[in-house]
């Protein structure tokens, strides 16, 4: 999926470029003009002093005399020379005489160029030099094809009912898998998981139509045609107007879940989306196989955590036009549907007094902390924090340059694959926060019963993590094996039904 290819240490790279080449670029341009218009003017005063140049400026410029008779009209003053040579050659320096009138016009130039180089140097050096056959960069395009499949509904999931069926297919049946061996460890074998829609024919009518026909044949093709296509479909409505501000991000879980809890926390979402007039964008936790490259990713409950950040990208892409991404955990709840997300946490007015400063990275003592001059109009990533640890269960992201740079670096490979991030995506953002500054002065970390609120039994009243009546949000992101969630999930679904 191609969004924004930029990272932190990308944009150091080009600033040290930028550095480099403006600066001694700007200065020439800034004394190149001055230096060609000074010596020119010295040329011009050096010949107006030349004997030659005084004499035919006063000749030309005096009353009409005998020479004017003798070589012209007057006004037209200029020795014969050539066949009818005349007493008085032609002086070398007689053509200084006139140059004058074309100092202005060169002073005139100069400054205009002067005044374009200081303004904006760089671009207009650029049009000067670029090339026709310039490189441009491809449209974004799904993470596994590109090829989309556009839709006017905003409320994206996949066919929930499918989850059971799903279970009894083999994973080799719904990804092309393979090992290879790198030259470099020819004893070490690496899997490589790719999806189905490499398989696909370039022409979409074409495979359309190859997919339909095999849907009329089998159940099975249908269920895995609708599960590698899901990442094709975007948001793409007739007209802008009525544009969802917000999207609600799930990644949802066939292996971990019955059929009919999926069903509940989908439609939770679509529920709470269809009251404040967002957008819902929920994939299959599976489907993300083909970035981890690795079938233990999902089977780890700290890695899978991964998937939570590659959902949010894949979202990003299909509501292009969105304001904002909120990521809730499909081990959650939305318990008060009337709370509108954007005057809750989103606004300014309403996220300034809840952003936590000064608040240690790493409870309940680390040296880094957020901080104390935050201001609310600057924050592109919104993030709770337990009594141990950053979260990202429930996580929300601006849709802007440098909120969808912050989610790329954040996926970064060398992230993904660094082995002693012990808590996966939280520990990723934790360290990211401690050594990039600019990442951390564009985070707010708020208080985890805004958006996150743990769901338990056992709390006090002082609690100001676990989950209380009339919250917005309970969530049960620390429960260790399907069955627990399961239970967890119940509990709160019946809470919220009364």
């Amino acid at each position: 999926m191609s969004l924004i290819d930029t990272s932190k240490y990308h944009k150091l790279v080009i600033y040290s470029y930028y550095q480099a080449i403006y600066i001694p670029l700007h200065t020439v341009y800034l004394v190149l003009p001055y230096s060609i218009f000074h010596f020119y003017r010295f040329s011009l005063k050096f010949h107006a002093d030349h004997p030659d140049t005084r004499f035919y400026r006063e000749t030309v410029s005096s009353p009409p005399t005998l020479l004017h008779h003798m070589f012209g009209k007057e006004g037209t003053f200029r020795p014969r020379y050539g066949k009818k040579r005349s007493i008085l050659p032609l002086s070398t320096t007689f053509h200084n005489i006139n140059r004058q009138k074309w100092a202005k016009l060169a002073a005139t130039i100069l400054t205009f160029v002067l005044l374009l180089s200081f303004l904006n140097p760089l671009p207009t050096l650029t049009r000067l030099v670029k090339r026709k056959n310039a490189h441009s960069y491809p449209p974004a395009h799904p993470l596994t094809s590109t090829n989309a499949i556009e839709t006017n509904s905003r409320y994206i999931f996949p066919p929930v009912e499918h989850a059971s069926a799903l279970k009894q297919i083999d994973i080799n049946e719904l990804f092309k898998i393979y090992q290879v061996r790198d030259a470099n460890t020819p004893d070490i074998e690496k899997t490589i998981i790719e999806s189905l829609n490499k398989l696909d024919n370039p022409d979409p009518a074409v495979q359309k139509a190859k997919e339909d026909e095999e849907n009329k044949g089998s159940e099975k093709a249908k269920i895995i045609n609708a599960f590698k296509n899901h990442d094709k479909i975007v948001y793409r409505p007739k007209s802008k107007t009525g544009y969802p501000k917000v999207v609600v991000v799930t990644s949802i879980d066939f292996q971990k879940y019955s059929q009919e809890t999926l069903v509940s926390l989908v439609q939770n979402r679509v529920d709470y989306a269809h009251a404040q007039n967002y957008g819902v964008y929920v994939r299959w936790h599976q489907e993300f196989l083909p970035v981890l490259s690795s079938l233990s990713y999902l089977q780890t409950h700290e890695k899978a955590k991964w998937v939570r950040l590659y959902c949010m990208r894949a979202a990003m892409l299909a509501f292009p036009h969105a304001e904002w991404f909120w990521y809730l955990d499909q081990d959650g709840l939305v318990m008060k549907q009337s709370i509108d997300l954007l005057q809750y946490v989103l606004n300014t007015e309403s996220l300034d007094p809840i952003m936590m400063r000064e608040t240690p990275l790493v409870p309940p003592d680390g040296a880094i902390k957020t901080y104390r001059n935050s201001k609310a109009s600057t924050v592109r990533l919104i993030a709770t924090q337990s009594n141990k640890k950053l979260e990202t269960y429930s996580f929300i992201v601006k849709n802007d340059d440098i909120g969808r740079a912050i989610v790329n670096m954040w996926g970064d490979p060398l992230y993904l694959n660094y082995p002693n991030f012990h808590f996966g995506l939280d520990s990723a953002l934790t360290h990211i926060l401690q050594w990039h500054p600019f990442v951390l002065s564009k985070t707010a970390i708020i208080p985890a019963r805004t958006i996150g609120a743990r769901y338990v039994n056992d709390k006090s009243k002082d609690d100001k993590t676990s989950y209380f009546k009339n919250d917005f949000v309970a969530q049960w992101a620390d429960c260790e094996n399907p069955v627990t969630c399961e239970a967890s999930f119940q509990a709160a679904f019946k809470e919220h039904q009364r």
